[in-house]
């Protein structure tokens, strides 16, 4: 499931293969670290704040969707 894409959306944030959430290409890494992975379903929630604070689009619904899967993105 990806919760915003790019080109529609200012970031691309989906579940990442190993484990967690990622924001793909995102505009605060750099070519060294291309993406920034989350620990926690909070910790990308406070991320993609800092995105929306300089006025990044998202979908509306992405932290209610991303509450709902976190059992399943960061289990125990």
């Amino acid at each position: 499931m990806t919760y915003a894409k790019m080109f529609k959306d200012d970031v691309n944030v989906y579940p990442h293969t190993n484990g967690g959430v990622i924001c793909a290409m995102c505009y605060f890494c750099d070519d060294t670290e291309p993406y920034y992975k989350a620990e926690s379903t909070q910790e990308m929630i406070d991320h993609l704040k800092a995105h929306q604070k300089i006025g990044h689009k998202m979908p509306d619904d992405i932290f209610e969707r991303l509450l709902e899967d976190n059992n399943t993105n960061y289990p125990d």
